[in-house]
């Protein structure tokens, strides 16, 4: 079956739901990075499939209870050693940690309920979120549909807009985001 694409610009109803997913995201990403630089470490990866800490960065040599998994740009990735009391003991900080909700979440809020995965043969289609700071906030959400799916947009929460209209307030989001960072003084 065909899988198309459409964007939805978030008003009305939507624009409020769309404003507490981000600063659920924020809160989430906040308490993760705290984390991060409580245990020393110098970034992480949350998980694509539930928004958790999955792993994090270090300069240097890893403190107790960390294994590596991989190096990227230079730094160590590492995972709790599940094998030992340090990395249990971190296992369940990261478990306690909040999580960044996911576009299916916003998605769902606004309608989007699908029994199964959209689906075309070759690929899974997921939903996806943009916003936009600048010159105004603008939140996106685009939606992978199929033809009989059922899915009726709520028109006082979603308005249906091209795809060059959201890829122009992205590029205008790009420019206003350079001349902001052109206009502060080096460090």
């Amino acid at each position: 079956m065909t899988v198309y694409t459409t964007t939805f610009e978030l008003i009305g109803e939507g624009r409020v739901l769309a404003d507490r997913y981000e600063q659920q995201k924020r809160d989430a990403a906040g308490e993760q990075w705290a984390f991060v630089k409580e245990v020393g470490g110098s970034g992480y990866f949350p998980s694509a499939w539930n928004g958790a800490l999955q792993s994090v960065l270090f300069d240097g040599e890893l403190p107790e209870g960390w294994r590596r998994v991989g190096t990227v740009k230079g730094m160590t990735n590492a995972v709790p050693r599940a094998s030992s009391k340090a990395g249990k003991a971190l296992l369940a900080k990261i478990a306690a940690l909040p999580s960044k909700p996911l576009p299916t979440s916003l998605a769902a809020d606004l309608g989007y309920r699908r029994d199964s995965f959209a689906i075309d043969g070759r690929a899974i289609y997921f939903p996806t979120e943009i916003r936009v700071e600048h010159p105004e906030t603008r939140h996106f959400l685009r939606l992978p549909l199929q033809a009989g799916d059922g899915f009726e947009p709520d028109l006082q929460r979603l308005k249906p807009i091209a795809e060059s209209e959201l890829m122009k307030a992205v590029e205008d989001h790009n420019a206003e985001a350079k001349r902001l960072r052109e206009m502060e003084p080096s460090a």
